[in-house]
């Protein structure tokens, strides 16, 4: 009850499985491979569309950010992106091992946000209703944010660096949420 460390380090757990319920954007890979030739560029963008889409949903649903999950991944089920150690967007295949986004023959990431709840509790449903609206706001929020390369307020938390970047995470994500928007 001391409340003193007794260590740190990365902690991996296995996937866990929740039968839910959801809603999901997947831009056209052809327009996705115009717009974004770089798939590393790519995964993080949609992590940070993914990261504006939660805000933006969980607010429209007027439920807690924790009521909604969110996932980027492949549609068949092949790959995830997630965030990490090193605060870059990255691909894990299904044995949870990192993978290369340019070993994949088909290249079509779907942004996910789901129930968090086992069964679901209704909250996708009025979101798949509201899709439009909800990748409009996403956009308008990242768009009119006042930073420049990307903040947890807009796209999340971003590495010191990204600001000088020749494209910024905020730009990726505004790239991503445009092939949203169309779709």
């Amino acid at each position: 009850y001391s409340h003193d460390n007794i260590g740190y380090g990365n902690i991996n757990l296995t996937d866990q499985e929740m039968h839910t319920t959801a809603v999901w954007w997947r831009a056209d890979p052809s327009k996705l491979e115009r717009l974004m030739p770089n798939r590393q560029k790519a995964i993080e963008g949609f992590l940070g569309a993914a990261y504006a889409l939660h805000h933006v949903s969980a607010l429209r649903a007027m439920s807690e950010l924790r009521d909604l999950g969110r996932a980027v991944g492949d549609g068949e089920g092949t790959w995830s992106a997630t965030v990490g150690a090193d605060g870059r967007g990255g691909m894990r295949g299904r044995d949870d091992a990192p993978a290369d986004p340019d070993s994949e023959r088909r290249f079509a990431p779907t942004l996910f946000l789901y129930d968090n709840y086992p069964g679901g509790v209704g909250l996708s449903a009025p979101l798949f209703d509201d899709a439009a609206r909800l990748v409009a706001d996403a956009e308008r929020l990242v768009r009119d944010c006042p930073c420049t390369a990307g903040c947890p307020a807009c796209v999340g938390p971003i590495l010191a660096g990204d600001d000088g970047r020749a494209v910024m995470p905020k730009d990726l994500a505004l790239r991503v949420l445009g092939l949203l928007g169309e779709a």
